[in-house]
């Protein structure tokens, strides 16, 4: 008989791999209890764009239909999702972590339930609930009179921050642009813009808490595979609603390249989006719950033929893609919502061929 030291045991052979054991955490994440209501991330919005067009931007109204009325997701994230989204979280908790050790962190995760209706005592309610990555006291280099500069917090100001990680071609066209960019130095991504705006517009509640002026939230950009970081001022025209405008680190709001104006025909304006837009679509969203049978699709998983041509037009559309719809008639050659969705299998059960009921 072959002795025991010398054979491997069944606990042995069968050890789980150590990504495993990661992986199963990460699908099931942190126990969070919910807020209720409507949530920043579900925001979307008919706005403005740069050209006077009329364009929804934000999330699908079936999208947040199918999360809301919790129907199984069909094409969940997979492994190496998970484990991009944990190095997004490990980005967030970083800077938290070096702002607390630099004596200017006052409050991290900071949750928010709050009425945005426009006129809260006479309005329908849009309780919005939702997380603030950090609240930050106001901090400024400054020279002494022995010419060596230190840093100075003034402890009657705050600015909130919303940390996003993004990667490669993606993360470099929202921090510095390119040469297709309608902004010579980059731009927020839209729904990154909207749902730091909503935190802008509930600020109130965190200026009453720590006794501070909250004048502006700030989105705070880094890059996961080259460190490449950016930061962008977000401020609202009327201080708690109005306009979003977008500014860099020194006040000067972001505006379109003038020779957009010439590529497109048209005079390049700022964009218009408000919180009122916002509004409008949650009230949207409010009635969609009131019955069992999701909403019309907002976006497509494959353009027609019609789109496809005015958006390469437009140049919102490259040539590889144009060129790829037209040459493959089953190609998923449509907005990136539907591609990216954990829906798509019950929203598009025979893809493109799916017919709307």
């Amino acid at each position: 008989m072959a002795s025991d030291n010398n054979s491997n045991t069944d606990d042995e052979k069968q050890a789980l791999d150590p990504f495993h054991v990661a992986l199963d955490t990460l699908r099931h994440g942190r126990y969070r209890e919910s807020l209720g209501g409507v949530n920043p991330t579900g925001a979307s919005a008919l706005m403005k764009n740069e050209r006077g067009e009329e364009v929804l931007v934000g999330k699908c109204l079936r999208q947040v239909w199918y999360s809301k009325k919790r129907v199984p997701r069909t094409n969940p994230a997979n492994d190496n999702s998970q484990f991009i989204f944990m190095m997004g979280n490990m980005a967030e908790e970083g800077l938290q972590d070096a702002w607390r050790k630099a004596g200017v962190l006052l409050e991290e995760n900071a949750k928010i339930r709050k009425n945005i209706a426009k006129n809260p005592d006479t309005d329908d309610e849009i309780i919005l609930s939702g997380e603030v990555d950090a609240i930050v006291r106001w901090s400024e280099m400054r020279t002494g009179d022995d010419g060596v500069p230190r840093m100075h917090i003034d402890p009657t100001k705050a600015i909130g921050i919303e940390v996003k990680s993004k990667w490669g071609y993606g993360a470099k066209a929202v921090m510095q642009g390119n040469k297709s960019s309608t902004y010579e130095h980059g731009f927020p991504q839209i729904e990154h813009l909207m749902q730091t705006a909503l935190y802008l517009h509930t600020r109130k509640t965190f200026e009453e808490f720590h006794d501070v002026e909250i004048p502006y939230f700030v989105i705070c950009y880094i890059s996961r595979d080259n460190g490449l970081h950016k930061s962008f001022r977000v401020e609202l025209s009327d201080g708690y609603d109005g306009r979003i405008i977008v500014k860099d680190m020194n006040g000067n709001e972001l505006k379109p390249k003038v020779e957009k104006s010439l590529d497109w025909g048209v005079q390049a304006q700022q964009i218009e989006l408000t919180i009122d837009m916002m509004r409008e679509r949650y009230y949207q969203h409010l009635e969609n719950m009131k019955v069992d049978t999701p909403p019309p699709r907002d976006f497509d998983l494959r353009y027609s033929d019609d789109k496809a041509e005015r958006l390469f037009n437009m140049g919102e559309l490259s040539k590889t893609k144009y060129n790829e719809h037209q040459k493959k008639p089953l190609a998923e050659i449509g907005d990136w919502n539907c591609s990216y969705c954990d829906w798509k299998g019950v929203c598009y059960p025979q893809g493109i061929f799916t017919i709307d009921v």
